[in-house]
């Protein structure tokens, strides 16, 4: 399968704007409850997840070790993605994704009740770890979801536009909270109860979603379907190139990511609005930037789409090594939104564009149990190595951008290797 060329692209007003009962009707069916979804989740990530890390250092006192762990935990998670798609195959994946964000995205709703008394630090860390872990299982049913619903040639626009509508409404909703927590005294625990009931929106939303009947079979042995995913990694060169390519960039990434909220909190003992700040200079970088992602990779493919993002993400670590002020790391998360938004569509449409037919969601098992070995040694080690280097940030941050620009290097040979298989018809 080789990548979209634009004389597929047909206009995408044919796709979003028909009305009937045709296929062409169907896609912009689920694109309305896709979006919706995505809208939830924006308001979900707004009230949590923009301010979970660093209201666990600032106002729970976690050391950094517990902070480590908690950002270890939603990769530990993905550890485990490959028992979770071979109960997939043969099997409806929607319930897998409904039921998952119902629960791990509900579970806020207990914050107020659970995060209290002398073990509140204790409470809020496994929640923050749980919740991520449980969520893993979702993963490769939403990719192959991805693939059922949307065309190959405008998939990428199509996605980046539900992604706009949940970098917006993450923006607002952070900005809002930031504000509500500084100036009016909104307890966290109720922001987080507030998240929890547009976390279980996600998944009423996307249960809405019409996808073709799925015949049941049993799936195969797991030993068998264990092996068959492994082979995938030593016959699939341009695959192996990318996992490779990508798991050294995420090694520098997640490092990266551990040290973000320590430094914010340690070094500018940040508030909630300026925590809000970033947030919203990386949403609003997200809302410029998918637009331009999903025509990028509907034009020149999700292989060159995550080169170029991994390269830009290399940004974001020198900002915080060489910020002298706070305002540094606006364009740090600036940077940051822009970024990953392309490497968001990127890694999703590259496992796509790599599988034989009906094997994506396998594909993405094996990409997320990569990131779940990564994700879980990354953090530790940042901690480990932060004690080592005796807390240069300088140094910290200098060795993350580097490590991601070799990860971004290997992207091209990634990328090299597919365009000369796809001209030798391999």
């Amino acid at each position: 399968m080789g990548e979209p060329s634009t004389s597929a692209v047909r206009p995408l007003r044919r796709v979003i704007g028909n009305g009937g009962n045709g296929p062409e009707s169907l896609v912009w069916k689920n694109w309305r409850w896709d979006l919706t979804a995505g809208i939830c989740s924006g308001i979900y990530q707004g009230c949590i997840w923009a301010f979970a890390m660093q209201l666990a250092r600032s106002r729970l006192h976690a050391t950094r070790y517990e902070m480590a762990i908690a950002m270890a935990a939603p990769a530990f998670g993905y550890l485990f993605v490959l028992i979770w798609a071979h109960q997939m195959e043969g099997k409806a994946k929607l319930p897998f994704v409904t039921f998952t964000w119902f629960f791990t995205r509900g579970f806020f709703l207990l914050t107020p009740f659970l995060v209290r008394g002398v073990h509140s630090r204790e409470w809020y860390i496994l929640m923050i770890s749980l919740t991520p872990v449980v969520f893993s299982i979702s993963t490769p049913a939403y990719t192959a979801i991805m693939e059922q619903i949307y065309p190959e040639s405008y998939r990428g626009r199509l996605m980046s536009f539900v992604r706009i509508g949940a970098a917006a409404a993450m923006l607002i909703t952070a900005r809002v909270m930031g504000h509500l927590q500084e100036r009016a005294g909104l307890d966290y625990r109720w922001m987080f109860a507030i998240g929890g009931v547009f976390g279980v929106g996600t998944a009423l939303a996307f249960g809405r979603l019409k996808l073709p009947a799925t015949k049941s079979v049993s799936p195969p042995l797991f030993r068998e379907f264990l092996g068959d995913s492994l082979r995938v990694l030593r016959t699939n060169i341009s695959y192996r190139r990318f996992c490779i390519g990508v798991f050294i960039a995420g090694i520098g990434n997640l490092i990266a990511s551990t040290y973000y909220p320590i430094y914010q909190v340690d070094h500018f003992h940040i508030t909630p609005i300026q925590i809000s700040n970033i947030v919203v200079a990386s949403s609003l970088a997200s809302l410029i930037s998918l637009p331009f992602w999903g025509w990028f990779m509907d034009r020149f493919g999700p292989l060159t789409t995550t080169f170029c993002a991994v390269l830009i993400n290399c940004l974001t670590p020198f900002f915080y090594a060489f910020s002298p002020a706070i305002w540094w790391l606006i364009p740090a998360g600036a940077a940051n939104g822009f970024a990953l938004s392309g490497v968001d569509l990127g890694y999703i449409n590259t496992n796509l564009l790599l599988a034989e037919p009906g094997r994506a969601s396998q594909y993405q098992a094996i990409h997320s149990t990569l990131y779940g070995i990564r994700g879980t040694i990354a953090p530790l080690l940042a901690i480990y190595l932060l004690h080592q280097i005796h807390s240069r940030w300088i140094v910290a941050f200098s060795l993350c951008g580097c490590t991601l620009l070799a990860g971004a290097a290997l992207q091209i040979l990634a990328r090299n290797t597919h365009r000369n298989l796809m001209q030798r018809g391999g």
